[in-house]
């Protein structure tokens, strides 16, 4: 730790990011594993952009920080970043599809959530170890143009489609919600509005989350674009600092998002703190004396109540028994 040659507070700041981005997408990973209810196809591509922000939280900032001198970290580095990326792009796909293209989601969405799980890490990995290929020399002409490539492939297509794909999510749900307004069917009109509301959520969610992928990985753009036309005078020493900092920023905003504003967690959540406010309620009842006393009176009372049935059924039972005797002796009188 010492041999990063950083301040105390960026090592401390780094570290305490790094323990909240995984604490809080492991907590996301281990609600969809819990509750059934989330186990969706839009939620397991969320678990998928949580990996890769625990990848973040895990790896990449500690990897930073340590500055190991192994070859690897450099290729680990960039398929790290490059699966965010892609995740972030197959939930925003897995949205534009049911907002635009309602229908045709119902079938097409586990053949969305297959493939957006396979390319969101193959494609990471193959192109992240393409440098394998000419031993990483930064100094060939080939080398430039995969930085290039990776540039524009890597980040600016992504800020492309997210951008160009919300816009045309939110038009489409406002269009919706103005047509909705004009059927005269109310109970249509109602389940419709549900869905759409219910598609608004979930669109406001990552747009937030996109918005913040925008903004936070502008550092990164900035460096990387300085790199390639060879002027590393153009980047200040702290731009480097504040990119590991944005980067933290994006990979723990998501987790949050999920949790303060999209439905279906909201209403999980909620239902976990009930069940352990009651358990913890219940659980301090019991440990009181007074419950004590009262379930032992409560006991008591019932034996005695229990007794007194009993008592009261023989009663009833010997005078049932008496008054057939006297039925039969009356019988017998009448009979002689």
């Amino acid at each position: 730790m010492a041999g990063t040659g950083q301040n105390v507070y960026v090592v401390v700041s780094l570290s305490i990011l790094s323990v909240l981005i995984v604490v809080s997408n492991f907590c996301v990973c281990l609600l969809v594993y819990l509750k059934k209810a989330l186990r969706t196809n839009t939620n397991w591509l969320m678990v998928s952009l949580a990996v890769s922000d625990i990848l973040t939280g895990g790896v990449l900032l500690p990897v930073y920080l340590i500055e190991p001198t192994s070859i690897v970290t450099s290729y680990l580095v960039c398929m790290i970043l490059l699966s965010g990326v892609a995740n972030l792009c197959a939930v925003t796909y897995d949205r534009y599809v049911a907002i635009l293209k309602p229908l045709e989601y119902s079938y097409r969405a586990p053949k969305i959530l297959k493939r957006a799980l396979i390319l969101s890490w193959l494609l990471p990995a193959i192109y992240s170890l393409l440098p394998l290929c000419w031993n990483t020399d930064p100094t060939l002409k080939i080398h430039k143009a995969y930085m290039v490539c990776l540039q524009f492939i890597g980040i600016v297509v992504p800020y492309i489609f997210i951008t160009f794909a919300y816009v045309r999510m939110f038009m489409q749900v406002r269009r919706s919600l103005t047509m909705k307004r004009s059927m005269t069917s109310l109970r249509v009109h109602k389940n419709e509005r549900r869905r759409i509301s219910s598609d608004a959520k979930v669109a406001k969610v990552f747009s937030i989350v996109a918005s913040a992928f925008l903004l936070c990985w502008l550092p990164i753009i900035y460096i990387t674009t300085a790199d390639i036309i060879n002027r590393y005078d153009i980047i200040p020493d702290a731009l480097s600092i504040v990119s590991f900092f944005t980067i933290a920023t994006s990979s723990l905003v998501n987790p949050l998002m999920y949790a303060f504003l999209k439905p279906d967690f909201k209403m999980a959540i909620r239902t976990c703190f009930r069940k352990s406010t009651r358990t913890d309620t219940g659980s301090t009842i019991r440990s009181l004396p007074l419950a004590s006393l009262t379930v032992g009176t409560g006991r008591k009372y019932e034996e005695r109540l229990k007794t007194v049935r009993l008592s009261k059924k023989e009663d009833n039972s010997s005078k049932e028994n008496t008054g057939s005797m006297e039925n039969s002796s009356q019988c017998s009188a009448n009979c002689k």
